[in-house]
């Protein structure tokens, strides 16, 4: 007789001692092409604030708030002719559940150039703010996407258990484990060797404790 639609398997097993025992499981995630970088694709350049204070950035750029098929983390750019003035606010947007979430994000002081690149995977973007102390109006900003996904279940480990791009073995990427701090992402993250570039097909396997929690 088939399985009950709704059918969730524990994975549970009891040693010979009676005690119950959880098992991990190995799922497989893909990536069908994802889209190259945007550096610009969130919000074009522009100038920071004149005084000190918030404001929000203008999301105008390419992607119009939507990060693509895929999720995918957010990358800040603020450049300045001789040193940046420090900037900081918080992105706000979705997760590819429709969670909302939110991450800070921060330049410092000096230098010609200073990238912000996030650890949280957004599907969508919806605001994002400056915070400055000073006048930052020589400062220029652009906002828009970088390759780091997201995972669709949340990773128990950062060993990646095994990795295909187009069909072949890659270089290896980097997976970052599901984590609840305010500063990780709540699944996880994974970032493959090569760049997206709109063909390319990443597929990776990786450990989770909780497969049942898939949404399809």
């Amino acid at each position: 007789m088939p399985l009950a639609a709704d059918y969730r398997n524990v994975r549970a097993v009891r040693t010979r001692k009676n005690r119950k025992r959880n098992l991990s499981a190995v799922y497989k995630q893909t990536w069908n092409g994802p889209a190259t970088l945007d550096a610009n694709g969130l919000s074009v350049s522009h100038n920071g604030a004149a005084s000190a204070g918030t404001t929000n950035m203008t999301l105008g750029g390419a992607l119009g708030g939507s990060m693509g098929a895929y999720s995918r983390n957010v990358v800040i750019t603020v450049t300045h002719a001789s040193a940046v003035v420090a900037m900081s606010g918080t992105i706000t947007g979705t997760d590819q559940f429709g969670n909302t979430i939110t991450e800070a994000w921060s330049v410092t002081t000096g230098g010609t150039s200073k990238t912000f690149t996030g650890k949280k995977a957004f599907s969508t973007v919806t605001q994002i703010t400056e915070v400055v102390a000073a006048d930052a109006s020589a400062n220029s900003i652009v906002a828009g996407s970088g390759v780091v996904f997201g995972l669709e279940l949340p990773a128990s480990s950062i060993v990646i258990v095994a990795e295909e791009e187009d069909g072949a073995v890659p270089t290896a990427g980097v997976l970052v484990a599901a984590s609840s701090a305010s500063t990780a992402d709540r699944y996880g993250t994974y970032a493959p060797n090569s760049a997206p570039n709109g063909s390319l097909v990443f597929v990776v396997y990786y450990l989770v404790d909780a497969p049942e929690l898939a949404v399809d």
